[in-house]
């Protein structure tokens, strides 16, 4: 999902620590102040590695920031070298998808703990990852793969429905949709060619962004679980509910709650799912972040992410001792693992604002109005002013986030639920451009 730009004046981290984190965060990131937070609490050097420009580098010069080239991850350790002493970095971290692969090459060359370059793009690529599944007898939809050129018609006799078309690389729900019929495939297919054929998708010059994945529909619950992997070990931090449907045409996100209602027997076969898919893919270390189905015929894993959760959805999660999430990866990266990861015992969950139209946003009204609903701790607007809002499947961005505790997850979404009802939002038309105009 897209984000504010990088604060690029964010005030340069304590020195004189004895530990350095190299960590990994695009220009574009919800996650980075929550992990600066944690490493300043926890009395860590944080330097972070960012794709932003050169000149922009030279513009901030701050001591602990970097510039690297995220689309070329094969020259990330040379780009590194050059700027710092790499042989002073304790551990490496990557706070986004877009980061993971060259955090991993920095590790790598440094001989430190972190998943290898080719689980990552395994994992990443959503046809790697669904062959992989099926290849070791995981539960998994029939799926294919078809060229964006192809004429959609075409592919029609290989398609049964209902039916999910998605990208291979974007997250988020971005391009992700559902088709009923052959009408709805069509349109579904063209959409995305249109989504992949724009110039901020085509500069990463990735063949993955010229293909789509065609998958069975897959029907059941769905969850979201945050876990931490040791020497390949699954330990589980949380598992959400996601208690509004998810069944199409998109499918975007709103509520997460915790503790999950899962039973006891299922949350024991989804971690047992979970060690052997990362196994498959060659997962053994840091956090990850899986999306999963669950129904009569198994757990359908949808996605595993060697990251922690997006945007500032770890903000609804306190460990003993109030631990951060962010606090709880850092001392892993560094061979610190807590004793205790069980969560704080009050219910807690969070809703990503959705985006009701396209249109730019001008105002966001009630916001006190929906911190003042009993439950709520608070609400982040992060979307900015002025700017033009997109919906899914194009969109790839949220309003902002707010967050609840309570007594009960079911007071929890309530007390969401409640609070989304507060908002009313100010959306001009988007003005289209005309050409000669």
């Amino acid at each position: 999902m897209a984000a504010p730009l990088l604060d690029l004046k964010e005030p340069r981290v304590s020195s004189g620590m004895s530990k350095q984190i190299l960590l990994f965060a695009p220009k574009r990131t919800y996650r980075l102040q929550d992990f600066l937070a944690a490493a300043r609490k926890l009395d860590i050097h944080v330097i972070l590695a960012s794709d932003r420009c050169k000149i922009l580098a030279d513009m901030y010069p701050q001591e602990n920031v970097v510039a690297v080239s995220f689309s070329h991850p094969d020259r990330t350790v040379t780009q590194i070298k050059e700027q710092i002493d790499i042989q002073s970095i304790s551990a490496v971290l990557a706070a986004d998808d877009a980061a993971a692969i060259p955090a991993a090459r920095v590790a790598q060359a440094l001989g430190l703990p972190f998943n290898r370059p080719s689980a990552i793009r395994k994992s990443r690529n959503k046809f790697m990852f669904r062959h992989a599944m099926a290849k070791a007898g995981l539960p998994s939809p029939p799926f294919h793969l078809a060229a964006i050129h192809q004429p959609p018609e075409a592919i029609l006799s290989q398609v049964r429905f209902p039916c999910v078309l998605k990208p291979l690389m974007l997250s988020g729900s971005q391009g992700v949709i559902r088709a009923d019929d052959p009408d709805g495939f069509v349109h579904a297919f063209l959409r995305i060619r249109h989504l992949l054929e724009q110039p901020e998708m085509t500069q990463h010059c990735n063949r993955a962004f010229r293909y789509i994945l065609i998958e069975d529909y897959i029907p059941g619950d769905e969850y979201a679980v945050e876990a931490i992997l040791t020497r390949g070990q699954v330990h589980l931090l949380t598992i959400f509910d996601k208690p509004e449907p998810l069944i199409g045409p998109y499918f975007e996100e709103t509520i997460y709650v915790t503790p999950s209602r899962l039973p006891a027997e299922s949350r024991q076969r989804l971690q047992a799912t979970l060690e052997s898919a990362c196994r498959v893919l060659g997962l053994h270390h840091g956090p990850i972040h899986a999306e999963v189905r669950i129904n009569p015929k198994g757990i359908f894993l949808l996605e595993i992410a060697p990251r922690t959760i997006g945007g500032l959805c770890s903000r609804a999660l306190r460990f003993a001792s109030d631990m951060s999430l962010e606090e709880l990866v850092l001392r892993h990266a560094l061979g610190e693992p807590p004793a205790d990861l069980s969560l704080q015992q009050q219910a807690s969950g969070v809703m990503m604002i959705p985006i009701p139209e396209k249109g730019v946003l001008k105002h966001v009204h009630g916001v006190e109005e929906a911190r003042a609903v009993p439950g709520i701790v608070d609400v982040q607007i992060t979307f900015p002013l002025n700017h033009e809002l997109i919906p899914l499947p194009e969109g790839s961005s949220y309003l902002g986030f707010m967050f609840a505790r309570g007594a009960s997850p079911e007071a929890v979404v309530e007390a969401l639920q409640a609070a989304h009802a507060k908002l009313r939002f100010d959306i001009l038309p988007s003005l289209s451009v005309v050409d000669g105009i």
